[in-house]
């Protein structure tokens, strides 16, 4: 992320913890990644699919993968779909994969692992993907504060707004987009602000908020009734549940990135660590 999102921030935040807590048991951890950004559940062919940057997270260098990983952990195909450039976040929907890579969105065909390129015009760091009930994708471009829509083969801006709160985790849910907002990086660790959830919605783009700093947040997945986030720098899974209350399920350091989940486990990329992990909430 933003070239490892600032070797200066990163460096401020190397004792991120790495014990895992009580509150989610790990099943298995899967190696043969590299710098893995995102996992999302394939649920018709039953098997994960994982994004790999490989490269810089902000360079057009051809380096990008993706994975397929069978769900009891083991590797299926490391080397999938090549020829990416930097893929983060991904979304289902109709039989199509949609990655987000920098400034374009991939949109790969499940059955055959066949890539279309979709460009986002203007588009800077595209980060994360949601699938709506109204047949568009959503995408998050995270440091220009702007939410795309894309339909019918084209990307569209849907919503630029600094409350978004540098957006990057997105989950279509309830009828409404919650966006998981990464906070603000500065040079100094103590100048950096967490980001927090807001919800928008969709017809009248009205942003509301859900939960102030919570961490610097990457992926968001709702498992029962709770949103569960990552939170990037701070390592953490953390569980929100309806009436605000927060859980820390887990800690696994830093980089861990843009989760996925069956609607029981979670499945967890560390991008530092070159793994995927599956936690089972206890």
């Amino acid at each position: 992320m933003r070239n490892l999102l600032s070797a200066t921030s990163v460096a401020c935040l190397l004792l991120a913890p790495m014990s895992l807590s009580a509150m989610a048991a790990e099943a298995w951890r899967t190696d043969g990644l590299s710098t893995p950004e995102s996992v999302v559940y394939d649920e018709a062919n039953q098997r994960l699919i994982v994004s790999n940057i490989i490269g810089e997270a902000t360079e057009a260098d051809g380096k990008g993968s993706l994975s397929t990983i069978a769900l009891d952990g083991t590797m299926i195909d490391a080397n999938w779909v090549e020829g990416l450039d930097a893929p983060k976040g991904s979304a289902i929907a109709g039989g199509k994969l949609y990655v987000a890579d920098i400034s374009n969105i991939r949109v790969v065909d499940l059955a055959s692992g066949a890539v279309e390129t979709i460009a986002v015009d203007g588009a800077t760091f595209l980060n994360d993907v949601t699938a709506g009930d109204d047949g568009a994708v959503y995408v998050t471009d995270t440091f220009a504060n702007r939410i795309y829509r894309v339909a019918d083969g084209a990307a569209a801006l849907f919503l630029e707004d600094a409350a978004l709160g540098s957006p990057n985790g997105i989950l279509f849910d309830q009828g409404a987009l919650v966006v998981a907002g990464f906070g603000q990086l500065a040079e100094k660790q103590e100048d950096m602000v967490p980001g927090g959830l807001v919800s928008v919605d969709i017809a009248s783009k009205a942003i509301t908020p859900m939960a102030e700093k919570v961490g610097f947040l990457d992926g968001i997945v709702r498992v029962g009734e709770a949103l569960v986030v990552s939170d990037f720098f701070g390592g953490k899974i953390i569980s929100i549940a309806a009436d605000g209350t927060q859980t820390t399920l887990a800690e696994l350091g830093m980089g861990t990135a843009d989760i996925g989940t069956d609607g029981t486990a979670i499945y967890v990329p560390l991008m530092m660590q070159n793994q995927v992990v599956k936690l089972e909430i206890e």
